[in-house]
């Protein structure tokens, strides 16, 4: 399914509280006199003003008003998830800790860290403000300093943004238990004290290196240990503790493992922005996290990293066996680069190390490089699937902002509206509640509205199935198995429009037919046979034992299942198990129980059984005296047709093809002489599509004179 699975704390770099300079960021602190406690945000003033509440003031007018008043100026909408509260705030009060950053050993200057977070979000800010004034070209280009600064301030406000930085750095931390060798030397190496001195003597490496100093640390790394050392390191084993910069590596992966792209919400959408929206992961790869890293920087302009994998020149080198998001139908392109040798790219190929690719990268003719991005404009159901990414994320005691009342309500009730959203969702009443009954028109700074087109979220929902789920997931509907619920959502599925929730599961369905269809045989499921009909219930015990055999044999052919992390995840596998079961003849080779299994969720004493039934009589009878067949190839052939040796029946003819038994002249061994020979025909029906030279090889063995021709497209002279 398109799991939009919460960030844990280590994917999400543990997403939470950290701060920014508010005095060398225009903030009233600055203007007022400096003391030792101050309000350090974590999402930095320049950005909260996108999301500003009001006309916006200048330096100028906010530094009167404030001399004037005593009153921070400047205010935005804010959520408090835990309280259920909405107000208006000052944006000197929200999305900070007071005294994060101070360096308390640093007796010179206190708030060192302040005044460096505040250098590198002043040229971010400068940078922002070019890429928004750009929008309406629809690129935007960008020099290689400026990109790798822009770069550096994704990766640092995914750092800063630590809720537990007290464990980040924690030896005795269960999720640093491979790296605790490592802090501990290190920790004693630097008289570094504490968990949280740690974290911020990390976070002061980060900002005194430049990107190039960085990744030329990362370089040797990598020349020293290689990529899959160190990714060792980091996953299986430990590491070791005379490593200097290993914190270089998780800059370079964040750095080398992304491209980067520029989003621009539809007319009349807005981004939102919570208490951890910078370095949300998104997306799945064959299990592993990280598709895209998500960076709302304005309602307009959300900064995505999106995983190299999903590169257009990529698609034909990596070829996974499963990618889940719910963002792969937006296609951002890669930037174009512009290279000062006047070349249309640099051959990567003529660098023989990484360190050899850093030097270039940090040299002046690397510096001069430019890329050309196209801004990628999303639709509004991309935008509010966007949005949805955010909210799926948002935490019990976080909070959460946005600019028009109108977009936020209906970004709220679109995201409501989806079933798999419903836990997630139970954090969102009381702000749909203050946002029904306070409604106003949008700011006029609001971006230009799309009038007359409000999204009704009954258009994006079947009414019906959305009734049952709703009832499946208060309790309120309860069924003997799950096999019985099942069962019933699937029947309704197929008469629904389409939601995502059905397109969750008919997206796993597709993954394990195509592994099934792949292994399976020439003739397409159904041909020549009708399906015997699923039970529409069956025992609790029978239905234990399909979804306990079911569920893991679809994640081996590629099925994402959740592990029913919730009662509607684990509705999804078992709809996906029902609306897969069609595939009788692949599961039923896979387990010796399969059979006995699956044979016993069909309706018996179909037309279909009734037919292949009468037939295989029929020839019995008939075909001593009298034959309608060529050879016994041809009797195979057209046999195993009928049958239904690809679909689900419950004909004792298709079952007993999976068990084999020896000719004779009585019906029932002939019978079985005869599934022994529709198991060749389909054997050889398999080779003759994917492995024409073992089938070659095999023919050799016959007499030339034979001459062999097994498929339409032979030619009559030999072999295959």
């Amino acid at each position: 399914m398109t799991r939009r699975r919460r960030n844990n704390p280590k994917q999400q770099a543990r997403t939470g509280s950290a701060g920014e300079a508010q005095n060398t960021d225009d903030s009233p602190s600055s203007w007022a006199s400096t003391t030792r406690t101050q309000y350090q945000h974590f999402i930095p003033r320049f950005i909260l003003r996108r999301f500003q509440v009001g006309p916006v003031k200048s330096k100028t007018e906010r530094q009167k008003e404030f001399r004037r008043t005593g009153v921070d100026p400047e205010f935005v909408h804010y959520y408090d998830v835990a309280t259920g509260s909405l107000d208006i705030r000052p944006i000197g009060k929200v999305y900070g800790v007071p005294n994060f950053y101070q360096v308390v050993r640093n007796t010179d200057n206190i708030n060192e860290l302040e005044e460096k977070l505040g250098d590198l979000e002043r040229h971010a800010a400068s940078i922002i403000t070019d890429l928004h004034n750009a929008l309406p070209q629809g690129t935007f280009t960008l020099k290689r300093r400026s990109l790798e600064l822009l770069r550096k301030f994704l990766f640092i406000m995914h750092y800063r943004n630590v809720s537990c930085s007290d464990t980040y750095f924690q030896a005795d931390h269960p999720q640093n238990a491979r790296s605790r060798q490592w802090i501990e030397s290190f920790m004693k190496e630097k008289d570094i004290r504490s968990s949280v001195e740690f974290w911020l003597y990390v976070l002061r490496y980060y900002l005194d290196a430049s990107h190039s100093d960085i990744m030329r640390d990362a370089a040797e790394l990598v020349e020293k240990y290689g990529e899959l050392g160190l990714q060792k390191m980091m996953i299986e084993s430990h590491i070791p503790p005379d490593v200097e910069h290993f914190p270089a590596y998780t800059y370079h992966v964040h750095a080398n493992n992304y491209f980067f792209s520029i989003w621009e919400a539809a007319e009349g959408e807005e981004f939102i922005i919570t208490h951890n929206a910078f370095g949300l992961w998104e997306g799945l790869m064959d299990g592993s996290p990280d598709l895209h890293r998500i960076f709302v920087v304005s309602p307009r302009i959300a900064l995505v990293l999106r995983s190299v994998s999903l590169r257009p020149e990529m698609k034909e080198v990596v070829k996974p066996l499963s990618l889940v998001s719910c963002l792969l139908h937006v296609n951002p392109t890669p930037p174009t680069p512009s290279y000062t040798s006047g070349q249309d790219g640099v051959q990567l190929e003529h660098f023989q190390s990484a360190r050899l690719m850093s030097n270039y990268r940090s040299s002046q003719k690397g510096g001069n490089d430019s890329f050309a991005f196209n801004i990628t404009k999303l639709s509004r159901a991309q935008t509010l699937q966007f949005n949805s990414v955010v909210l799926i994320n948002v935490q019990k005691t976080g909070s959460l902002t946005f600019l028009s009342r109108r977009s936020m309500l209906r970004t709220a009730r679109v995201f409501r509206s989806l079933p798999t959203n419903f836990p997630a969702s139970e954090l969102l009443v009381p702000l749909i509640a203050h946002l029904t009954t306070t409604m106003e028109s949008p700011p006029s700074q609001s971006p230009t509205a799309v009038p007359d087109q409000d999204v009704d979220a009954l258009t994006l929902v079947d009414v019906v199935l959305y009734v049952l789920l709703m009832q499946i997931c208060t309790g309120s509907r309860r069924f003997e198995t799950a096999y019985d619920r099942a069962h019933l959502v699937f029947r309704i599925m197929e008469k629904a429009k389409p939601t995502s929730f059905a397109d969750e599961i008919s997206r796993e369905v597709e993954k394990a037919f195509k592994v099934c269809k792949y292994f399976g045989d020439e003739m397409s499921v159904g041909e020549g046979v009708s399906f015997a009909p699923l039970l529409s219930s069956i025992s609790n015990e029978l239905s234990s034992q399909l979804f306990q055999f079911m569920i893991p044999c679809m994640s081996k052919l590629g099925a994402v299942m959740s592990g029913s992390e919730t009662i509607l995840e684990e509705l999804q596998d078992e709809v996906a198990v029902v609306s897969f079961l069609a595939l009788w003849h692949t599961l039923l080779c896979t387990s010796p129980r399969a059979s006995e299994i699956l044979s016993k969720l069909f309706k018996k004493f179909t037309s279909a059984d009734t037919l292949a039934l009468s037939f295989t009589r029929s020839l019995h009878r008939n075909r001593l005296s009298q034959s309608s067949f060529s050879s016994e190839f041809h009797l195979a052939y057209s046999l195993r047709i009928v049958c239904g040796m690809s679909g689900p029946t419950t004909n004792s003819i298709s079952q007993t093809y999976y068990k084999p038994s020896p000719g004779g002249d009585t019906l029932n061994e002939t019978i079985g002489k005869w599934i022994d020979e529709m198991a060749i025909v389909g054997c050889l029906l398999w080779l003759g599509k994917h492995r024409r030279s073992f089938l070659d090889y095999m023919l050799d063995g016959f007499p030339q004179d034979m001459n062999f021709k097994l498929f339409e497209d032979e030619e009559a002279t030999g072999s295959t």
